[in-house]
């Protein structure tokens, strides 16, 4: 499943991120690589962006990147 299919409050796995370098540096930087635990807090309605915690901390992602990442749910 991707991210921005995660139902807040669900913990999951990064599996791989589709997409070119710079989408792959960004989500770098905010510690979603492949391997990481991350949680989804909050969905902002209307296709709004996801609020996700992980290890670098609590922050915002768009949609359209969060479509890129591939992930698994952490049961």
């Amino acid at each position: 499943m991707r991210l921005d299919e995660v139902e807040p409050g669900k913990t999951v796995r990064v599996l791989f991120i589709e997409g070119g370098r710079g989408v792959r540096q960004k989500l770098s930087d905010l510690g979603i690589l492949p391997g990481e635990v991350i949680k989804v807090v909050r969905s902002a309605p209307f296709f709004g962006p996801l609020m996700v915690s992980g290890r670098n901390g609590t922050f915002f992602i768009g949609r359209g990147m969060a479509k890129k990442v591939v992930v698994e749910e952490v049961v």
